[in-house]
C-alpha cells in the first residue's frame, strides 16, 4: 500500500483520505499577482462536485504510467511526471528530496503555494515531493495530484534503484571511493572540459610503500584497514571538487581540477605527510605507513593515456629515490 502524507502536519507514515489530506496540505503563504497557473482543466473534473471524473482520471493515469516507463533516469522520470500532470493540474514548480536530504532536484519555478507529499510504502521511504504554483490549489486538484503521485511511486522507486546500482558499480566496495571503472568513465571527460575551458588539471598517482610486507606481517584483513585508512586520508586532504579513485591493489589516482603543477605538488606533499604522520591500529599495535606520489599536469595535446603515463613515470622515480616522496613529471 502506497502512503502519501504531509510531513509538515505530523502525518508521516499515516494513511489519510484524499479529502482530509488535501484540507491539511494546502499551504498558503502570500497571494502573488499575475498568477499563471489556472483552475482545474475543463473536461477532467465533474461539474457537480468538482472532483475528477472517473473515466478521465483513469485515462490520465494510464497515459502517465505509460510515459513514465520511458526512462530509468531519476531526473528524466521527475521531468516526465512534471510535464504530464500539467494536463490535470497546472503547477509551476516541483522539487524532490531523498530521505536525509542527500539529493535535491528542482524543476520549473518554485512558487508561494505548495503541496507537500511524503512518498512511502510500509518501511520504504522514497523521499519528499513538493509541487508549487502562484495560485492556491483547489481541493479537487489536490485529490488529483495524490492519485497521480500514486502512479509515480513505482517508477520513482525503480529510478532510485537504478541510480543506486550505477553508483555501486562505480564505487570501490572496500574503500568507498571511485573504482577503476569510474576513473575510466570520467577521465577523458575531465580532460576535454579542462582543454575546452583552458583550465589547469593535474593528476596524482599514489602507491602505498611496502604494502606486500604489511600484508605478509599483519594479514590481508589488516591490509584492508591500511587501504581504507589511506583512502580516507587522501579524501580528507582534497577539495570537494577533486576526485579520488582506487586504481587497483594499493594504487590510487586523484584528479585535481583547476590546479597547476605547483599547486598539485603542494597538495601531494600534504597528503604524503598526513599519511606518514597518522598511525593505524592493527592488532593492538600502532603502525605507520608511507606513500609515494607521482604528479603530472595537463598539456594542450594530452590524452588520458599520456597524462597518466607521465604521472606513473614520476611515481616510479619516487620509488627509486627511496619511497615516501613526491616527484613531478618531466617538463
Amino acid at each position: 500500500m502506497v502512503t502519501l502524507a504531509s510531513s509538515k502536519q505530523g502525518n508521516a507514515g499515516k494513511q489519510v483520505s484524499n479529502a482530509s489530506w488535501a484540507e491539511r496540505s494546502n499551504l498558503r503563504d502570500a497571494e502573488l499577482p499575475g498568477a499563471n497557473a489556472t483552475s482545474p482543466k475543463d473536461g477532467l473534473y465533474n461539474a457537480v462536485n468538482g472532483f475528477p471524473a472517473e473515466n478521465a482520471l483513469r485515462d490520465l493515469q494510464f497515459k502517465l504510467a505509460n510515459n513514465l516507463q520511458c526512462s530509468l533516469d531519476l531526473q528524466t522520470t521527475l521531468e516526465l511526471f512534471f510535464d504530464n500532470i500539467q494536463d490535470a493540474v497546472a503547477v509551476n514548480g516541483l522539487s524532490y528530496q531523498l530521505p536525509g536530504g542527500t539529493t535535491l532536484i528542482k524543476i520549473g519555478n518554485q512558487r508561494a503555494h505548495s503541496a507537500n507529499y511524503n512518498m512511502s510504502s510500509g518501511e520504504l521511504s522514497l523521499g519528499n515531493i513538493v509541487v508549487s504554483r502562484a495560485k492556491r490549489f483547489l481541493e479537487p486538484e489536490l485529490a488529483t495530484l495524490e492519485s497521480l503521485l500514486g502512479v509515480l511511486f513505482f517508477p520513482l522507486r525503480n529510478a532510485l534503484m537504478y541510480q543506486q546500482a550505477l553508483e555501486n558499480s562505480l564505487r570501490d566496495t572496500l574503500t568507498g571511493i571511485g573504482n577503476r571503472s569510474a576513473l575510466d568513465a570520467g577521465f577523458a571527460r575531465e580532460i576535454k572540459l579542462a582543454q575546452r575551458h583552458k583550465q589547469a588539471l593535474s593528476l596524482l598517482v599514489l602507491d602505498i610503500d611496502y604494502f606486500k610486507k604489511i600484508n605478509d606481517r599483519h594479514g590481508h584483513r589488516h591490509g584492508d584497514k591500511v587501504l581504507q585508512h589511506v583512502a580516507k586520508t587522501v579524501q580528507h586532504s582534497l577539495r570537494e571538487t577533486d576526485q579520488v579513485f582506487r586504481y587497483g591493489g594499493e594504487e590510487f589516482v586523484a584528479l585535481l581540477n583547476n590546479t597547476s603543477l605547483a599547486d598539485a605538488q603542494l597538495t601531494a606533499e600534504r597528503i604524503r605527510m598526513s599519511v606518514a604522520m597518522t598511525p593505524i591500529e592493527l592488532n593492538d599495535e600502532k603502525i605507520f605507513v608511507s606513500i609515494s606520489i607521482g604528479v603530472s599536469d595537463l598539456r594542450s595535446d594530452d590524452t588520458s593515456e599520456s597524462l597518466f603515463e607521465r604521472a606513473d613515470k614520476a611515481l616510479f622515480k619516487a620509488k627509486q629515490a627511496g619511497r615516501n616522496k613526491v616527484m613531478l613529471s618531466d617538463a
